[in-house]
């Protein structure tokens, strides 16, 4: 993962302990990438299973990069997109009106100051006997690539080719449209932009483009953002149908798309306030404009939305509606100072009339990558705490005092796949998987107390996030 050299580093602690001195330490590093953020126009992208994951070549993408170090050199360092869909170096797709694929690849020189510096892109064709060439290089316009979009934006025919890049002395990104046409790579079009997602937002079947604009005034600097759908018509930006955001935001860390309601295409923001805290906007279509529940009434939902760095709005559940996390103070941590907290996390949806239902709450841990609900019979008995000894996370039955809550219920433990025969070996059963960790848990084996789960209820609570 790469990291800004202009990043806000802002540190929020997870309270999950490792018990294994290895993963341990793995841990502590994720946590911490994990609550980077970046003062630009768009956050770190992170998960635990990215990190255990190097990327891989494949065929083609390795005959991509023979042509591109043929025609470049092999001083060069890839640069991969932080956020979208396209997370490649390497992206693939038909962005002409022929019916093989060209490929756009994004790195920058290592030439320590000789005049190469700077971020390029590079597109790729094959020629007549099916072998990639580079067509043409052309600088990108920052040092990190926020995003790249390809899609055939508002029903047009052609695909759009859009490359975000973010720079480091900049705080919002910049926008550029290129075009493939006539055996020439072109840029056709420049634009910024501080937070920048493409979706169905108007169910009319094709892709639209939702850019978020801050603006800081001068005079004041007071901090006001726009909301508004692009078109693209002959390379030129045509922002339409824009509606005021929150105010006071100074950057925003993390957008995902999603359902509202099981109806409504929406994209769910996660923006950093003047506290430093998490606030969660919603902007969707609907009355045949944009609208933002969370601007047009901040005195019920601001409240609900805003919490603690690193809680970022998700699908916890895939099931296609976007979920947006809210913290409380733990069973028996109500009193606890800001360095012992340990937080609960409700997990809510937006309905209409402003409101928000509740939809699960228990134990979300960020550095470990899941969230675990709390089953009815659980609400206000239970409790965690770290295992001094282990460092490992336990559950306890609630005795109206945390000190003396000394019942364990459940213990979980992650472990990465080569380490996992140590915890099987100490009574784990195996509940789930994904990527190179597995996730474990152990019961008391003296099953009287009511409060213990069953395997399955463990299995149907555990909740494995991105």
């Amino acid at each position: 993962m790469q990291i800004s050299s202009s990043c806000d580093i802002i540190l929020m602690c997870d309270l999950t302990g490792k018990g294994r001195d290895g993963l341990r330490a793995f841990k502590r590093a994720a946590a911490a990438a994990a609550c980077l953020v970046l003062s630009g126009c768009s956050a770190a992208s992170f998960s635990v299973d990215s990190l255990l994951n190097a990327p891989k070549l494949t065929e083609e993408q390795g005959e991509i990069h023979e042509a591109l170090i043929a025609a470049v050199g092999g001083n060069i360092t890839l640069k991969y997109p932080k956020n979208g869909e396209n997370r490649s170096a390497y992206v693939i797709a038909n962005i002409d009106e022929e019916p093989d694929n060209e490929a756009l690849v994004f790195y920058e020189y290592n030439s320590g100051g000789s005049g190469d510096d700077g971020l390029r892109v590079n597109l790729l064709d094959k020629d007549e006997e099916g072998k990639w060439y580079s067509v043409k290089e052309l600088a990108g316009a920052g040092t990190e690539v926020d995003r790249v979009i390809i899609s055939p934006l508002g029903g047009h025919n052609k695909s759009d080719v859009l490359v975000g890049y973010q720079s480091i002395a900049a705080n919002d990104c910049t926008l550029e449209i290129y075009s493939f046409q006539d055996g020439d790579f072109t840029r056709v079009g420049t634009d910024t932009y501080s937070l920048l997602e493409t979706l169905d937002i108007n169910s009319d079947g094709y892709d639209e483009l939702l850019a978020i604009d801050r603006t800081v005034a001068a005079d004041t600097g007071a901090v006001t953002a726009k909301a508004s759908l692009l078109d693209i018509s002959e390379g030129e930006i045509i922002k339409e149908d824009g509606i005021d955001m929150c105010p006071g935001i100074a950057s925003y860390a993390a957008s995902v798309t999603g359902l509202l309601n099981k109806e409504h295409e929406a994209v769910f923001i996660d923006g950093v306030n003047s506290e430093g805290e998490l606030q969660t906007e919603i902007v969707y279509y609907r009355y045949s404009s944009l609208q933002d529940p969370m601007q047009q009434s901040p005195q019920k939902l601001l409240p609900l939305c805003t919490r603690p760095m690193g809680y970022y709005s998700t699908d916890v559940d895939d099931d296609g509606i976007v979920e947006i996390p809210q913290t409380l103070a733990m069973t028996g941590y109500e009193n606890a100072v800001a360095e012992e907290m340990v937080y609960l996390t409700v997990w809510n949806v937006y309905e209409d009339f402003f409101e928000l239902k509740e939809k699960y709450r228990g134990y979300y841990s960020i550095s470990d990558g899941y969230f675990f609900a709390f089953p009815n019979r659980w609400k206000g008995l239970v409790t965690v705490k770290r295992d001094t000894e282990s460092g490992e996370l336990v559950f306890y039955k609630y005795d109206g005092d945390i000190n003396r809550s000394n019942t364990e219920i459940m213990r979980i433990a992650v472990s990465a796949k080569n380490e996992s025969d140590t915890l099987a070996d100490d009574g784990y059963i195996l509940i789930d998987n994904k990527g190179q960790l597995d996730y474990f848990v152990k019961l008391p084996s003296d099953k009287r107390e009511q409060l213990i789960l069953t395997t399955d209820e463990v299995r149907n609570n555990l909740y494995i996030v991105d």
